[in-house]
């Protein structure tokens, strides 16, 4: 029985916490995506948003990317950090202040989401080289596959009420089966509708509209499937013990990406380092749009220092 019908014609798709319109995301995708772009186009377009610029300046002045001197233009910037590098930062950044929320209908606690979120867009990245497929937008996926739960949790608030799953871990199918019968949606349904509205193309509209089904992805098949797999990796990366040990990889997924497992174990501490440096870039998540921003701004130096265009 549908107890939460929830539309989505009827979305609501903006998210007033970001200081970043997630419409100019998939602009900037494409074209780092996109080996024919000229990289002046793609300058232009992050120094036209003063938050874009502002957080891909202070990123590259900050300890972990800085060359042992000050960068004080967005272009020296953007030629330091590289362009796959600024894009990744761009999108972590932009969605840190939401994803640090907690998220009660899926019982996650405050950062949580922001963690697991990081950790599958690490896991879709390094999963896309290896097999050859498109690493942004892999990136892209692992990071907003989990975006519906945002839109699913404020439609249960607005109208004041209350979902309890009887599953934990978010990522696993039989949650969305349980949404299924009290939205008649899932988040994953959600989300691509979302990120639709907001321009994304179809390469990461559907895996993440397909991750449950990875079979029903058609031509998006096989980054369906290495999403399948990357959210399976999220506990070992972060070490979150949220629903208890998650098993091993499904045997038709270890035959599809052809990973033995001393391969598997070295992609896992490869991406716990990288994790451990995503969280010291961002520093410690915490609810509540105004604290969050303060711990960004803080980590980055931009606050309301002037940025050379």
């Amino acid at each position: 029985m549908i107890n939460y019908p929830l539309n989505l014609d009827e979305l609501v798709c903006d998210i007033e916490e970001m200081s970043v319109a997630p419409q100019i995301l998939p602009r900037i995708q494409g074209m780092v995506s996109d080996c024919n772009t000229n990289p002046d186009e793609i300058r232009d377009a992050i120094r036209m948003d003063a938050a874009l610029s502002a957080m891909i300046l202070k990123t590259a002045n900050s300890a972990y990317f800085n060359p042992g001197y000050h960068i004080d233009s967005v272009d020296d910037a953007i030629m330091q950090l590289g362009f796959n590098d600024v894009y990744q930062i761009m999108t972590m950044l932009a969605f840190s202040e939401i994803m640090a929320k907690p998220l009660e209908t899926y019982a996650l606690a405050s950062g949580q989401f922001w963690r697991r979120s990081v950790a599958c867009a690490l896991a879709m990245e390094r999963l896309a080289r290896k097999y050859g497929e498109e690493p942004g937008v892999a990136y892209t996926i692992g990071l907003l596959h989990g975006i519906g739960m945002v839109f699913v949790e404020k439609e249960v608030r607005n109208r004041g009420g209350h979902v309890a799953f009887q599953n934990q871990l978010p990522e696993d199918v039989a949650i969305a089966a349980e949404e299924m019968k009290i939205f008649g949606v899932n988040h994953a349904l959600v989300g691509a509708s979302v990120m639709r509205r907001w321009g994304f193309s179809d390469e990461i509209v559907a895996p993440v509209r397909y991750q449950f089904e990875p079979s029903e992805a058609g031509n998006y098949e096989r980054m369906a499937c290495l999403m399948s797999f990357a959210k399976r990796m999220i506990p070992t990366i972060i070490n979150d013990e949220l629903g208890g040990s998650l098993p091993g990889p499904d045997p038709l997924l270890i035959a599809l990406l052809h990973l033995s497992k001393d391969e598997y174990e070295k992609v896992v501490v490869a991406l716990r380092e990288s994790f451990a440096k995503a969280q010291g870039l961002v520093g410690d998540v915490t609810p509540g749009s105004t604290r969050t921003k303060r711990v960004v701004e803080s980590k980055l130096g931009y606050g309301a220092r002037r940025i050379r265009l």
